[in-house]
């Protein structure tokens, strides 16, 4: 069996359900919280959801923090994993940091841990993602 050093694809997002909902009437400063979901493609085939929480700045920049519980296959093999966000945004998109929750990982990434993520610009529906293994 092959050590997976290294994954990587896109993905699309699906849905967005955020409270309370942006739109160019929402009060700033805020916190909001959303759920969303996602379609992986490329290593990891499969489907996430997260769940993050918002703090918008007056000029609708800010920071999110969240939880992403991925699964799908990898090889063709079942496999998951957690990921914890850490990430900003600004009217021109939003970076984000990965790391893998510490005994998350399942099925073709039991014991991965790691880190990486993606940059995706303002609405965006797809994006390149990396996820590369400690050590």
């Amino acid at each position: 069996m092959t050590t997976i050093t290294q994954l990587s694809g896109t993905a699309t997002f699906t849905s967005w359900d955020e409270e309370p909902a942006w739109d160019s009437g929402a009060p700033t400063p805020r916190l909001a919280h959303a759920t969303v979901a996602f379609v992986f493609g490329g290593d990891i085939d499969g489907t996430s959801t997260s769940q993050s929480v918002m703090h918008y700045a007056e000029d609708a920049s800010g920071v999110t923090v969240g939880i992403e519980r991925l699964e799908g296959h990898v090889d063709g093999r079942p496999a998951g994993l957690v990921l914890r966000h850490e990430g900003t945004f600004d009217a021109d998109g939003v970076v984000v940091r990965w790391s893998v929750v510490p005994g998350s990982g399942t099925g073709a990434l039991a014991g991965f841990a790691g880190g990486g993520g993606f940059t995706a610009t303002t609405h965006s529906k797809e994006w390149t993602w990396r996820l590369d293994r400690d050590g």
